[in-house]
């Protein structure tokens, strides 16, 4: 009988380097899934969603919407076709204005309604410096 040939470091080597690579791609693959929308708009919401799952839904909040008390606050969202209705516990922060763009990231019912735990804002990409006395 002949011996069988021993694998040479430098493959082991290649080997683990491989398996490693292929486990690291397979661990971005997975953690991207839905992480890969930054958020999605009140049509898809209501079209896809499924109850009780955690979302963010962007969108303008509807001119007149806004209610707020010291322990609880409603706002809805708008993409101009559907709108989505979001409870929030407490104030919404200063920056949320009516009119304006925003993200929110909460639990969606299966009353389609969004259980806001935060409240990210959409900005334009554009740097505009203050105008004079708004500093």
């Amino acid at each position: 009988m002949t011996p069988r040939p021993r694998w040479s470091r430098r493959r082991v080597s290649a080997a683990i380097l491989a398996a490693a690579a292929a486990g690291l791609v397979a661990v971005g693959a997975f953690a991207a899934g839905d992480g890969m929308v930054y958020y999605r708009t009140p049509s898809e919401v209501m079209q896809q969603a499924s109850a009780d799952t955690v979302i963010r839904v962007g969108g303008l909040v509807v001119e007149g919407s806004m209610e707020e008390s010291s322990t609880a606050s409603t706002l809805v969202l708008t993409d101009g076709v559907r709108e989505v209705t979001v409870h929030y516990p407490g104030r919404f922060p200063d920056v949320v204005q009516e009119g304006e763009g925003a993200v929110v990231e909460g639990r969606w019912t299966p009353e389609g309604v969004l259980h806001g735990r935060e409240v990210l804002l959409r900005h334009s990409n554009e740097y505009r410096p203050p105008e004079e006395g708004e500093a």
